[in-house]
């Protein structure tokens, strides 16, 4: 592959456009003049041609601003003829002028945040492990000129943080003023103010459907308005009742999403609590059952040590028929809490099971789904499944169109799922967190 380069000529003042980009204070422009009168323009400007004949600046700004005020007509420039991705116009920015001069911290931390995100729209989330592909906040790091991973994350949450509280920031000089801030501002606040601010000034119509598709409140109330025999595809993937708070803690799992969670202890997961807030098990294959289509499918994501009998013999009683023979998740590494007594565990089981006769929408070659799961630092639910992983399962039972339930939805990520492959998805969690969680998710790939 060969390198742009680029062509260099000079360029009339009158044909260069200046977009909206990722600067915001000048800085000393007098200082940078004078600098200039002394040695003179060393470097080209860049640019890009456009079909209308203008030139739209990409890099050199504050040099631009001091050539027209001393009224230079033809400026040098670096031009770019083929269209660039917003991706490379930033990377070609951050390059141009990271050296040039010392960035205001929130400028620096809203490209970090920008790039990150781009890098990893183009090259996906990279997944935990050795030898794994996907971007993450080190390749980030190492794009910024050897950052550390630490640091990168920490611009990312500033800029998330101003973005939604400006305010707080008016007076923050630094960076380390900045972090000082962010340490007294929740991680569920920032959430719930994007969220919030997302679902009043977004004009994405696509948005707002997923939004309706994720209600907040209880499955076994909001399972009652649906009528009977209309949903093509339920997939469950409810509380595992295995102690997960504390098996997360070890793995580092953020303590906002933690709180989110809610666990249920073993002597009510099948018949359901003394308090009725939580039905149990047996009700829910009940009323999945009713709300079914005579042909239709159910899947049900568990924990083989202890509850394979009692999930299986639950499916059973509600009706369905299903098989032993599970559907496995197999992911490239594992984890356990006494690797000299036990192995890792690296995959996870669940349940498909029929009403009536359904047929199988897309054939595969087995009944593994190998995907690497979701980067800890890239959750927004501490069971969260890769999208692609959960694309997959569903396009394997269900066709285009279909209805698809979904009782626990946790980070929703199977409305994005359903979604993506045309189904019309419907879900329940109690949590708004959650829901805010993947809206801010959501406006990110829809």
């Amino acid at each position: 592959m060969s390198i742009d380069v680029g062509r260099v000529e000079m360029v009339p003042v009158e044909l260069i456009t200046v977009s909206d980009r990722a600067r915001e204070v000048m800085g000393d422009l007098d200082g940078l003049e004078e600098s200039m009168k002394e040695s003179g323009l060393t470097t080209p400007l860049t640019f890009r041609s456009m079909e209308d004949g203008t030139y739209n600046l990409l890099a050199g700004e504050r040099r631009f601003t001091v050539l027209k005020r001393n009224d230079v007509t033809l400026i040098p420039g670096r031009i770019y003829d083929r269209d660039l991705s917003e991706l490379e116009i930033k990377i070609i920015e951050k390059a141009e002028n990271f050296y040039r001069k010392d960035w205001e911290y929130y400028e620096l931390d809203k490209l970090t945040l920008e790039i990150n995100q781009m890098q990893q729209s183009l090259h996906g989330v990279k997944a935990p492990g050795p030898g794994q592909g996907g971007w993450g906040l080190a390749e980030t790091g190492e794009m910024l000129g050897g950052t550390t991973k630490t640091a990168v994350s920490q611009s990312i949450k500033r800029a998330e943080a101003r973005e939604v509280f400006p305010e707080l920031f008016e007076n923050c000089k630094t960076a380390s003023d900045a972090s000082r801030i962010l340490k007294k501002v929740s991680e569920a606040m920032i959430k719930g103010a994007i969220a919030e601010k997302l679902g009043t000034q977004s004009t994405n119509t696509t948005l707002h459907e997923l939004s309706k598709s994720y209600i907040v409140n209880s499955f076994f109330s909001g399972v009652k308005q649906i009528p009977n025999g209309i949903m093509h595809l339920v997939e469950i993937d409810p509380p595992y009742s295995i102690n997960l708070h504390e098996a997360k803690k070890t793995e580092g799992e953020s303590q906002y999403l933690l709180s989110e969670y809610n666990e249920i202890p073993n002597e009510y997961y099948m018949d359901g609590s003394p308090d009725g807030q939580w039905r149990g098990m047996n009700e829910v294959f009940r009323e999945c059952y009713r709300v079914m289509t005579p042909h239709s499918w159910l899947l049900c994501w568990f924990a083989p040590e202890p509850w394979f009998n009692g999930i299986y013999q639950s499916i059973i009683k509600a009706g369905f028929n299903t098989t032993r023979m599970c559907p496995v998740w197999t992911k490239p590494s594992g984890q356990s809490k006494r690797p000299e007594m036990h192995l890792p565990n690296s995959y996870e089981m669940f349940f498909y099971a029929w009403k009536g006769r359904p047929a199988i929408a897309k054939a595969r070659g087995g009944n593994v789904f190998n995907y690497a799961p979701v980067p800890t630092q890239s959750k927004t639910h501490p069971t969260e499944r890769p999208l692609d992983l959960m694309t997959d399962i569903y396009e394997t039972f269900a066709f285009p169109g279909s209805r698809v339930l979904i009782p626990f939805l946790g980070s929703g990520v199977g409305i994005l799922a359903a979604h993506k492959l045309g189904m019309s998805p419907i879900g329940f969690d109690l949590s708004k967190s959650n829901k805010d969680s993947f809206l801010i998710k959501a406006n990110m790939v829809s």
